[in-house]
């Protein structure tokens, strides 16, 4: 959608230019993404406790003012399923720092929760490319397991015990044993070499080079096999640029290189909301055809898009960035 393409290109400029002061939370709207707290500033080691804390406490602040029983569409208008994303990624990114069998069931709690919370606000898609509302049990039994994946997040000791674990990262970088798959796609791995923002900017910079050696389009949208393949692109291609936007250091000079890595992700976003609701139409025995041309109009979108994506060499754009802001944070 045209107006969903402004309004990404706009948020890049907001979020990369009105940055708080060091360790403040972003103004305006919930899903606008806050400097990692710290700005990655030290060691690897050193400063994954100050953002993994720093994020974890924006998702418990961000969970408690929302009620157990929000509406789909309140859900989806809510900041906590971005702080979510957020905490994971940085999770993600800062692996190395720390035991990898004592993350990893604090990573799949996040997960559980940040993939639950986003199939209830699907009801808001499907409502608004169907024009229907979604039976009062189907919403019933999707809010029952987002509260259900919600309750160790909500659990006092369960916060408790995560807040220690990441406030306590390991004093070396972890050099063996294996990492999450954005690590592995990077075919990398952390490097003391490089302080925080250096090893962000490889981290991003990997992402860049496993998107650049595979199609980013399928060719039917309608092949659950392949809208997924087009969704695993979509969520690369995000990590990057949400984690461009956490350092202020990486922001700065990929400004005008990740804008276009934005927009495509919107445009890919737009398609997968559509393919959202045709699935459900499906599964349901509804009549598909209204919904499966808009599917076909936004995927054709999302397809020339991508197209002048790969032409103007945006991938290759933004990790030359990538790379000037990592060989200039080598120790």
């Amino acid at each position: 959608m045209l107006v969903r393409r402004i309004v990404a290109w706009a948020l890049v400029a907001v979020v990369l230019a009105t940055w708080p002061p060091a360790g403040a939370f972003a103004q305006g709207s919930p899903k606008d993404t806050p400097i990692a707290v710290g700005e990655g500033n030290g060691t690897y080691t050193q400063a994954a406790g100050t953002s993994l804390v720093g994020a974890l406490d924006r998702a418990f602040a961000d969970m408690e003012v929302f009620p157990a029983n929000g509406t789909p569409r309140e859900v989806k208008d809510a900041g906590f399923r971005r702080r979510l994303l957020e905490l994971r990624l940085l999770m993600d990114l800062n692996a190395y720092a720390y035991d990898r069998d004592k993350l990893r069931p604090y990573r799949d709690i996040v997960d559980r929760a940040y993939e639950a919370i986003g199939v209830f606000q699907d009801v808001t898609d499907i409502e608004k490319e169907l024009g229907i509302t979604v039976n009062p049990d189907v919403v019933a039994n999707r809010r029952a397991e987002m509260n259900d994946a919600l309750v160790p997040l909500r659990n006092g000791n369960t916060r408790a015990e995560m807040r220690r674990f990441l406030a306590s990262p390991l004093a070396a970088l972890r050099t063996k044993g294996g990492a999450p798959r954005l690590w592995d796609i990077t075919g990398n791995s952390a490097s003391n070499g490089l302080d925080a923002v250096g090893n962000s900017a490889e981290f991003q910079s990997g992402i860049l080079r496993h998107l650049q050696s595979v199609d980013l389009g399928v060719s039917d949208i309608f092949d659950p096999a392949q809208a997924a393949y087009f969704h695993m692109v979509r969520k690369d291609m995000r990590d990057v640029v949400l984690l461009s936007a956490m350092y202020p250091a990486i922001s700065g000079p990929t400004r005008d290189a990740v804008a276009p890595l934005n927009e495509l992700v919107g445009d890919y976003g737009d398609t997968l909301e559509a393919f959202t609701a045709y699935e459900f139409a499906h599964q349901a025995g509804m009549d598909t055809e209204k919904v499966a041309a808009e599917l076909r109009r936004e995927f054709e979108r999302a397809q020339m898009i991508k197209n002048q994506f790969v032409e103007t060499h945006a991938l290759d754009t933004m990790a030359i960035a990538l790379n000037g802001v990592r060989d200039a944070h080598r120790r």
